[in-house]
């Protein structure tokens, strides 16, 4: 009986998430769409144990490192699915539009269609995103050894991928948000569960470095090293978190707010939530709650962007900060909520601006793996018909060695400016790069021609040749064909 009546309240949002994810993430899954990460080595995680991701480390032993777009694309839907219907469960969610168009905003966020990029990570992510929604239930739930599985949930999702810490944290405010408008609970109840809640959240650090400690001195090196923010003062890591988050909201950053329209449908769903919140505590009539509430909003950007107070922020990028996503979360659980005489409109008001939320992510998704299919396509393109030249080249012989001095011409599509204003922190945008010609003319040209070492090129005298494609740019020096793509000086 337990399982049919949890199938019957989640089919609705397991089956929206899948759907949407499907549509947002399709063209990843049936596309090969190679990375930067999948050249180096040939698929690999790269840094796990040293960047603090022992658990990552771990899940290799049942999702190895190859990038298969069709297996690892359905497990991470269903993985993100599955935390969908978790989050609808948490926080109470009734309506049956709002439990699809917040099943498809969460699972299509901005940030995992770059998590899909990374497709033989893009799993784990995943289930470290469940890990941390599922610990915070729990937790709420308050299940039998709550006080043990929350923060070891919690702990293990940080093992994978710290950035999940920050949805934990900005769930747990929001349930105090929640809490302080959708029930009769006075204000001294809400605010010891959200002490308790906070107790729950350091536990969940207190392990999580824990086992960083056990892990490195069982490999006897230090772990987090270069990650941990040792340059700027607390109240400065404070600060530049709330900008990141507003800068998220107004300017579009990471692509988040991919454009115009959508920044105006977010501030709409801010007023809406807004006046909700305010018309229930005021039905209340408690001075506390308004209190504690307004303490809730001042924290929450801050639960929300928490890895910066924590994390160089070289290390935050836009896989790290997928709990803004959580502001959706916020508005639906507070107008799901509201029977007040105009709640029916203002539901309808927030349900359209998710539907159109939710259709600018899905045409984001879609446009950034074209953008990267096409991208790649014009370096395979590129690189044919250098090759073409190459073995077309005066004396070319078995056993020659290719060199290429400077760096490629600038490809048609740049990636960074054609979302945001600022530059979108995504794989392999340094794809173009001739660090990686090597490994896309041998792993993905087929072509075992040798290159050459970099203290042949140092020797090389390439001054008097054009720069590609121009005639003599391809010529034979010795037992080495060079193309010049550019000057020498060029380089670095």
């Amino acid at each position: 009986m337990k399982f049919k009546e949890s199938f019957r309240e989640n089919r609705l949002p397991f089956a929206a998430s899948f759907a949407f994810g499907l549509l947002a993430y399709g063209f990843c899954m049936t596309n090969k769409i190679p990375v930067g990460d999948d050249l180096v080595g040939m698929f690999g995680k790269g840094a796990t144990t040293v960047s603090g991701r022992y658990g990552l480390e771990l899940l290799r032993l049942v999702m190895p490192d190859v990038s298969m777009p069709w297996i690892y694309g359905l497990m991470s839907i269903a993985l993100l699915s599955l935390a969908a219907c978790v989050t609808v469960r948490l926080f109470s969610i009734k309506s049956p539009v709002l439990q699809i168009l917040l099943a498809g905003v969460f699972v299509t966020f901005p940030a995992q269609a770059g998590t899909m990029l990374y497709m033989f990570t893009a799993a784990p992510y995943a289930l470290a995103l469940l890990l941390a929604v599922t610990g915070v239930w729990l937790f709420t739930e308050r299940k039998k050894g709550c006080w043990i599985a929350a923060p070891v949930l919690i702990a293990f999702s940080c093992s994978i991928y710290q950035g999940y810490f920050s949805i934990a944290a900005s769930f747990c405010v929001i349930r105090m948000i929640v809490l302080l408008c959708r029930t009769e609970l006075s204000w001294r109840e809400v605010f010891r569960e959200g002490v308790k809640m906070l107790a729950m959240l350091l536990a969940s650090l207190a392990l999580y470095g824990v086992m960083l400690l056990v892990a490195s001195k069982l490999l006897g090196f230090p772990l987090l090293h270069e990650v941990i923010n040792d340059r700027q003062s607390f109240p400065l890591r404070i600060l530049v978190a709330y900008s990141s988050w507003v800068k998220t909201l107004l300017a579009g950053r990471f692509g988040y707010v991919n454009n115009r329209l959508s920044l105006v449908m977010h501030l709409v769903l801010l007023l809406a939530a807004g006046f909700a919140m305010l018309a229930q505590l005021k039905k209340k009539g408690e001075t506390g709650s308004v209190l504690l509430t307004g303490l809730c909003l001042i924290l929450y950007p801050l639960s929300c962007y928490c890895l910066y107070l924590l994390a160089d922020n070289s290390y935050i990028h836009s896989l790290s900060l997928y709990s803004f996503a959580s502001l959706y979360i916020l508005c639906a659980a507070l107008l799901d909520g509201w029977e007040a005489g105009f709640a029916p409109n203002f539901r309808r008001l927030c349900s359209l601006a998710l539907a159109v939320i939710l259709c600018g992510n899905l045409y984001y998704a879609n446009a950034l793996y074209l953008r990267y299919y096409l991208r790649f396509e014009e370096l395979k393109s590129f690189y044919t018909v250098m090759l073409t030249r190459v073995f077309e080249t005066p004396g070319c012989s078995e056993g020659d060695r290719l060199a290429i001095v400077g760096d490629a011409p600038e490809l048609v599509y740049d990636i960074d400016q054609h979302f945001t204003a600022a530059p979108l922190s995504l794989p392999s945008l340094e794809l173009g790069s001739t660090d990686y010609a090597e490994l896309i003319v041998s792993r993905y040209l087929g072509c075992d021609i040798p290159f050459a070492a970099e203290e042949e090129l140092a020797q090389l005298e390439t001054d008097d040749m054009p720069v590609y494609p121009y005639a003599g740019s391809v010529k034979k020096i010795g037992d080495v064909i060079v193309v010049k793509f550019s000057p020498k000086e060029y380089e670095g």
